[in-house]
């Protein structure tokens, strides 16, 4: 019963964020509201809040889990590049545009090093969660001209529908994500009993991968259709959302302890300086691809060997 429990928690977060972000973005049009809010926050925001709602239920489950927590956090990141941009480069070539990089590349680097500042100190609370808040508002702000690009070029997936059945769209896919990260929290923390898999490892793989489905659709998609800016930058946006935004709502939702996961941390740290390097090149040819997919298997081996 418990995986049945653990699908459904799936795809509940699946599908609330995805019909939160696609109700969320045409109510905002119709509303007139502004590029920024539009662009930069609504879509932002929404393909991380799996993996936001997820580690807050994590963080106020009973016992608080922050190693699910913070697992998932890491595992997204990882899952991000290696799984999602390697299936898109493989799909279709990236070509990665190195001007808007040299910022996104520098938010992506603090990124990492403040986390690992934070597992130094090994333990976060509301402070450190508002400065982390800070960081992902600055960035936000910075890259207001590249999130209004991609806000153009999603404009496909506006529903037409009039403005309270858009409100309530919206509602139904935040109770969806609630409950949906809940389910998915309680029956991750019994399933790891059960295999007396750690929490923090559950954090890493199944959960992580599983709050990164919406990445993977647009990534995918966008891949497809040869968008090579969507599928980048979604993944980058992502990973640097996953650590201000996220670990900053943790630290400001509840002080904590911070889990050393230090063996997990020095991946997402190499695999971060691998999308560096990338960015500096300029583009993942197919067959980059295919060795962050490999590299992605042999990660997830490791960790269940």
């Amino acid at each position: 019963m418990s995986y049945l429990l653990f699908v459904l928690g799936l795809l509940l977060l699946v599908g609330g964020g995805e019909l939160l972000v696609q109700s969320g973005i045409s109510l905002a049009h119709k509303l007139h509201l502004s590029p920024l809010i539009v662009g930069i926050v609504l879509m932002g925001v929404g393909t991380s809040l799996p993996e936001l709602s997820a580690s807050l239920s994590a963080m106020f489950a009973n016992p608080p889990a922050p190693g699910i927590a913070f697992g998932n956090v890491i595992g997204s990141n990882i899952s991000n590049v290696l799984f999602i941009l390697g299936l898109a480069a493989l799909i279709s070539p990236i070509k990665i545009n190195k001007e808007n990089f040299r910022r996104d590349g520098l938010f992506i680097l603090l990124s990492v090093i403040m986390l690992g500042l934070i597992m130094a100190f090994g333990y976060i609370d509301s402070i450190i969660g508002i400065f982390l808040l800070l960081f992902i508002t600055g960035y936000f702000v910075i890259c207001y001209d590249k999130q209004e690009e991609q806000d153009n070029a999603r404009q496909h997936i506006k529903l037409k529908h009039p403005v309270w059945r858009l409100a309530i769209f919206s509602l139904i896919g935040i109770a969806m994500i609630v409950y949906g990260a809940d389910l998915l929290v309680d029956t991750a923390s019994k399933i790891a009993d059960v295999f007396g898999v750690s929490k923090s490892v559950m954090g890493l793989t199944l959960i992580a991968f599983g709050t990164s489905l919406p990445e993977v659709t647009v990534s995918t998609v966008a891949a497809i259709h040869r968008q090579s800016a969507i599928a980048f930058g979604n993944i980058v946006g992502s990973n640097i959302a996953n650590i201000f935004l996220i670990v900053g709502a943790m630290g400001v939702a509840r002080s904590t302890a911070v889990p050393q996961m230090w063996q997990s941390y020095s991946i997402m740290a190499a695999v971060t300086a691998l999308l560096l390097i990338c960015g500096i090149i300029g583009k993942i040819p197919r067959w980059a691809g295919l060795l962050f997919l490999a590299a992605y298997a042999a990660y997830i081996c490791f960790l269940f060997k």
